[in-house]
């Protein structure tokens, strides 16, 4: 192998040293009378020579060559210690010179895509960049919206236990973009010559799921609790699908229904477990920008008890999240054998802060 190299080291440099022979001696002639060698220059055809020479990246060829012509031309002495010199340098400039940044390599590897001629739009698939653009600019999930209200005031009732008394409630609603909870407890009580005359308590848990723009699935849980009403317990848990018949601004009706389970535990009597039928209703009107009405009905069927149940409220703003509210309760059972029926009615006065 190091023969082969020397070999064809040698061979470069006696096509270089023919190549050198065959210079015209005109233009040595011309510059035996020409200015000072430092202001000869490199003639081209030994430019030529040197440059290729050069470009076989040989430098014991090269050197040999530029000795060979040293002596050959002397009159070139000069021009040739020049050419030398740059070519040195140029090549310690390109030793020296800092390599790329790794971004600019990047970059270079990576182009932005041109856009498409004459504005015509792109059929291909589209480029990361605007698939990342377009991540970015999604909407974020919507959070969980939590709203509630507390209501306190008095209260006026006709039928099991006529009177007055106080009336508590509280109310708290959590909703996503297609899932609803709302919670609810009130407690009505009066206490009259130290007898408790009304205890009525009623817990109340719904959650719903949307499927559509307007119908959904729900699910009820509630427990009541009122003597005068002839049990000292009723659980019901009931289930179904619901439908938005209204929903604008200001303005929503909903009915819902469904199978339902009863567990009652009457005043007298043993423990009944039945299946019912349950159908509810919900309605929400703005009748000016101060007053607003709202509705809700419900109705219980089974072999034993019937139940009958609303409320209605006139609700007025007062100043910020604090409203007066008017309301009135009607709710009637019925049923099969000894059970008695009752009508009870309730007007409540209310003051409710919303949150």
């Amino acid at each position: 192998m190091r023969r082969n190299r020397e070999l064809q080291s040698d061979q470069r440099l006696l096509a270089a040293l023919a190549f050198t022979v065959l210079l015209p001696s005109a233009p040595v002639l011309a510059q035996e009378t020409s200015p000072p060698s430092d202001a000869v220059q490199l003639p081209a055809a030994m430019a030529e020579v040197l440059t290729a020479v050069q470009s076989a990246h040989d430098p014991r060829a090269l050197e040999a060559l530029v000795q060979y012509l040293l002596h050959a031309h002397p009159e070139s002495q000069a021009a040739i210690t020049a050419w030398v010199a740059r070519n040195e340098q140029a090549a310690s400039l390109a030793a020296a010179a800092p390599a790329p940044a790794p971004e600019t390599k990047v970059a270079a590897a990576d182009p932005a895509p041109a856009p498409p001629p004459n504005g015509q739009g792109q059929t291909g698939p589209q480029p990361a960049t605007q698939t990342n653009a377009s991540q970015a600019n999604a909407a974020p999930p919507s959070p969980t919206k939590w709203s509630g209200e507390g209501e306190l005031g008095a209260f006026v009732s006709t039928g099991s236990a006529p009177g007055s008394g106080f009336v508590g409630r509280l109310t708290l609603v959590g909703e996503g973009r297609k899932w609803r909870i709302a919670t609810s407890g009130r407690i009505d009580y009066q206490k009259t010559s130290d007898v408790v005359t009304r205890n009525q308590i009623r817990l109340t848990f719904e959650p719903n799921y949307k499927f559509n723009e307007s119908g959904y699935v729900f699910g009820l849980g509630q427990y009541e609790a009122d003597r005068f009403q002839g049990f000292t317990s009723r659980y019901s848990l009931s289930g179904g699908l619901g439908y938005n018949l209204l929903e604008e601004e200001g303005s929503k009706l909903s009915v819902r229904g469904g199978p339902a389970m009863r567990v009652t535990q009457p005043v007298d009597g043993s423990l009944e477990r039945t299946f019912s039928a349950v159908a509810l209703a919900d309605l929400k009107l703005r009748l000016s920008p101060t007053l607003n009405y709202s509705q809700e009905a419900s109705a219980y069927f089974d072999a034993v008890r019937r139940t009958f149940y609303t409320l209605a409220a006139i609700d007025s703003q007062l100043t910020g999240k604090l409203k007066a509210r008017v309301s009135y309760t009607l709710q009637h059972e019925t049923g099969e054998g000894d059970i008695r029926t009752l009508t009870d009615t309730t007007s409540r006065l209310t003051l409710v802060y919303g949150f």
